[in-house]
């Protein structure tokens, strides 16, 4: 896809099913010049490319198959969404593919990504739209630095924020100690979390010296990305809950031994615990997952 269409186009959304796909593009032109293993050069139309990519992965599927004749039983359709509809939002299937109508306020393009991004969801494959790997949905989440989506089109179209606010989803880098049975409060702690939210990745485990007080066990610190619908204060809420729920001391002296420790450190790509900026092993735990 990138290969074939960049030349041509700019992606703001994409997603690939198991017996179709979607492409959301913004065309720039329908034509460009290549040059040729000779050193002519000719005009290549965005069709054509289209054609070449369908063609190279239709052979690639007959090989690794084993199979013969036409793998796309329809042929590929494009619409213009440049409308502005008000009325309910709704989607339906006709005889001449999918029709979407629009909230009051939401544009129709801003409409036709979220329904690409929301179709592994209609068809039942999976229960939320970020389940799905193989659409560009996890980049506009912040869970996937994806190479096709031209962030920059889409921030002028304001169509993150459009995206994000209606799905209410939140990356969220949570930090984690404990130097009481760390390994065993530690694993209990993910389980629990788990319930409550999505666990999207679990860093390293980092053994350091504690701080301010000397004189107790070593801690083990790691950090955890999970995703939430859970605004900030209520996910602190939540956090504070689970540490309950697993025997927390809180009248002990501050930098005493605990069994668990979870503080919000990075909230949607920002650093919002001052400690990350003292804490070399929090800095490591979270540069493993931001590099993810």
């Amino acid at each position: 896809m990138k290969e074939q269409l960049e030349p041509y186009v700019s992606f703001v959304s994409w997603c690939l099913m198991p017996n179709h796909f979607h492409w959301v593009v913004f065309v720039h032109r329908n034509s460009h010049t290549i040059t040729m293993s000779d050193g002519m050069t000719k005009e290549r139309s965005l069709n054509y490319s289209i054609g070449i990519l369908l063609r190279s992965y239709t052979r690639t599927i007959q090989k690794q198959q084993n199979i013969t004749g036409s793998l796309f039983q329809q042929h590929t359709k494009a619409k213009p969404l440049v409308d502005e509809i008000k009325i309910d939002p709704s989607y339906w299937i006709t005889e001449f593919g999918t029709e979407i109508n629009c909230a009051e306020g939401k544009s129709y393009l801003a409409t036709c990504v979220e329904y690409v991004h929301l179709n592994p969801v209609i068809d039942g494959l999976v229960v939320r739209a970020e389940d799905w790997k193989f659409s560009s949905m996890l980049d506009y989440l912040g869970m996937r630095k994806g190479k096709l989506i031209d962030f920059e089109l889409v921030r002028r179209e304001k169509l993150i924020d459009t995206l994000t606010s209606s799905e209410s989803i939140n990356i969220v880098i949570v930090g984690i100690g404990s130097n009481i049975n760390a390994d065993e409060n530690i694993a209990t702690m993910l389980e629990i979390l788990n319930q409550e939210v999505k666990v999207l990745q679990i860093s390293s485990m980092i053994k350091t010296k504690p701080i301010g007080m000397e004189n107790q066990a070593d801690f083990t610190n790691g950090a955890v990305k999970i995703s939430t619908e859970l605004d900030r204060a209520n996910l602190k809420k939540l956090l504070k809950q689970i540490e309950d729920r697993m025997g927390r001391n809180r009248t002990g002296p501050k930098f005493g031994p605990r069994c668990i420790d979870l503080d919000i450190v990075v909230w949607n790509g920002e650093v919002v615990d001052d400690d990350y900026y003292t804490r070399d092993f929090l800095q490591k735990n979270v540069a493993e997952l931001l590099e993810s």
